[in-house]
């Protein structure tokens, strides 16, 4: 283990030992209202529980589990990731796995820890936690002045995942990135607030010797000067929305909000205030680029709200939200945009095409992309995204958007990012009009990753670019802010080009540089070894026609272990006079520790 772990490694029986943990305390009219008694609560707490137990087991909430670590008498609340080919990932409060966690390293090593829920699969296994630096104050120097411990109450569980199941087969679920978007239409403040937690039960302010998984809602707002914090108020008696707050077993549990339809994890939960005022967590879009960070396979509400070169968006079905008739989609007006704008009928298959501006993230240079829009009728064809066809009394209507290469011939190639709206709009319910933002990510490039332990390899670049005229193909690394070569390395018998690349540290929230190998392998095994970048033929003359890039831990001498993340663009060009570009995005997912 490295020595930035080993300072780090507490065994969880001791963290888990110094901290209280927190479940759900419910209002005391809530409480009569859902048939309990108040002189008599334990009686009939089984009325109370039953519809609250059942509303926690739907779908959204099937990755909600008790967390629970063997050997001590903690227990908490958390959600399952998802996983990459190594390992499951599982996010909780950070005071379940370690007491300081403000004031301790940012990665920790974990003794047994099982994740169960009432559905029959669970996680269970030794790994790490990894826990977000306090948030600074704007000098620099010290924690935020107004900050509070649950700023940075979030820990990420990495377990091994030869030893962890999914809690279910459903996907993983969404985390808010977009509350801090300024393009985002604004979420309404006090938004309704769902949660599902383990512990103890509370009535108004009183404790109740039982516990289980039980479901709450309430209004939910951002809180703290830089809204770091989401909050959750709390009435213990009389007529409100406002009831429920956390108890002992809910700490690390998510807090839900649905936006444009689509649920999704908006924070974590952390505390009760000693009023019993309410409670409070980080929020997830202060720190979900933290969580990204630490593992780059989540899911967010952006991504679930996005089209890409090869994953078409497909929407909910915003035909369940009108009372009558469907629904058809339509693009409003908007700068960098056009599409269909009036509701037709044709009866026909088809698709409609919609207009974009797209701006390339290496070069900055602007672009117009063609979409194609299609709706689902429910007849065995889709129709143009406008046209309100249906088949049967089935009214689904989902829309579909996707980018073609064929639709786009005369399109660089590039990485191309850029965002427009699209409004679903009842035919019957002319009141039914919901409008939601669509990212598009088109990576118009050939894409790979380097890892610690993995490189990356090119697929046979001559065949893309000049596999007719036999010319040379040249690879370079184009101009671009986070990276530059410097030079060859000898490399023993295995000559290299030195790609200087800065890239983001996880762990301590700061940038550093890595120095990745860049070679050009030949085709065939034989006496050749690997050549530097620039090189267009081997040690025999014949043709190069791939790229490879490397990480390798030797190179970069000092470098903590830690979780490294960026990503490097390379260029090759060939064909007759070197005409013709493929352009290749590699990211960079380094974990060395």
């Amino acid at each position: 283990m490295s020595t930035r772990i080993q300072r780090a490694a507490i065994a969880i029986a001791t963290a888990a030992a110094a901290t209280k943990a927190l479940a759900i305390g419910i209002n005391e009219q809530r409480f009569e209202a859902l048939g309990g008694r108040l002189d008599e609560p334990l009686s009939f707490l089984h009325l109370v529980q039953t519809p609250l137990e059942r509303e926690s087991l739907r779908p959204r909430f099937r990755n909600v589990g008790q967390l629970r670590f063997p050997g001590t008498d903690r227990d908490c609340t958390a959600t399952w990731l998802g996983e990459d080919e190594q390992h499951a990932f599982v996010m909780t409060a950070a005071h379940c796995v370690a007491s300081d966690f403000r004031h301790a390293p940012w990665a920790r090593s974990l003794g047994p820890v099982t994740l169960s829920s009432r559905l029959p699969s669970r996680h269970e296994g030794r790994g790490l936690a990894f826990i977000p630096m306090p948030r600074p104050s704007q000098d620099g120097d010290a924690v935020e002045q107004d900050g509070s411990a649950s700023d940075s109450d979030l820990a990420i569980l990495r377990l091994p995942r030869r030893t962890a199941r999914p809690l279910a087969s459903e996907t993983p679920p969404l985390l808010d990135d977009l509350d801090d978007d300024p393009v985002a239409s604004a979420h309404p403040v006090g938004a309704v607030t769902e949660f599902v937690g383990y512990g103890a039960w509370h009535v108004g302010t009183r404790s109740i010797d039982r516990a289980g998984r039980l479901w709450a809602r309430a209004p939910g707002r951002a809180t703290g000067r830089a809204r770091q914090r989401f909050t959750v108020g709390y009435q213990p008696t009389g007529d409100t929305d406002r009831w429920f707050t956390l108890t002992s077993g809910d700490s690390g549990g998510a807090f839900w909000q649905a936006r444009w339809g689509y649920w999704h994890v908006v924070a974590t939960a952390s505390a009760r205030d000693k009023g019993w005022r309410g409670s409070e967590g980080p929020r997830m879009a202060a720190l979900v680029h933290w969580v990204k960070g630490v593992f780059p396979g989540i899911r967010t509400l952006s991504d679930r709200l996005s089209v890409g070169a090869g994953a078409p968006f497909v929407s909910r079905d915003h035909s369940e939200d009108v009372s009558s008739g469907t629904v058809v989609y339509l693009v409003p007006a908007q700068t960098g945009a056009t599409g269909p704008a009036e509701p037709a009928t044709s009866g026909a298959s088809g698709y409609s095409v919609i207009q974009a501006v797209v701006e390339d993230e290496l070069t900055r240079h602007r672009a117009e992309i063609r979409l194609r829009g299609q709706r689902e009728t429910g007849c065995g064809w889709a129709s143009r995204m406008e046209d309100d066809t249906t088949c049967g009394e089935r009214r689904g209507a989902r829309l579909t958007v996707s980018f073609h290469a064929e639709d786009n011939p005369g399109l660089m190639r590039g990485s191309y990012v850029g965002q427009i709206e699209i409004e679903a709009v009842g035919t019957s319910d002319g009141r039914y009009r919901e409008r939601f933002p669509l990212r598009l990510r088109i990576g118009h490039l050939t894409a790979g990753t380097v890892t610690a332990s993995r490189g990356y390899e090119s697929p046979d670049l001559a065949g893309l670019l000049s596999a007719q005229d036999g010319s040379p193909v040249r690879v370079a690394l184009p101009v671009q802010t986070r990276a530059h070569r410097d030079g060859e390395a000898p490399g023993g018998v295995q000559p290299s080009s030195r790609v200087i690349v800065t890239v983001r540290d996880v762990l301590e929230g700061r940038d550093r540089t890595l120095v990745l190998r860049a070679f050009r392998r030949p085709a065939t095994a034989g006496a050749c070894a690997p050549m530097p970048m620039a090189a267009t033929v081997d040690c025999e003359g014949r043709r190069l026609s791939r790229v490879s890039l490397q990480f390798v831990e030797g190179d970069n001498p000092g470098l903590p272990a830690g979780l490294y993340r960026g990503r490097v663009f390379l260029e090759a060009r060939g064909g007759p006079g070197g005409t013709r570009r493929e352009l290749i995005g590699v990211g960079l997912n380094v974990d060395t520790l």
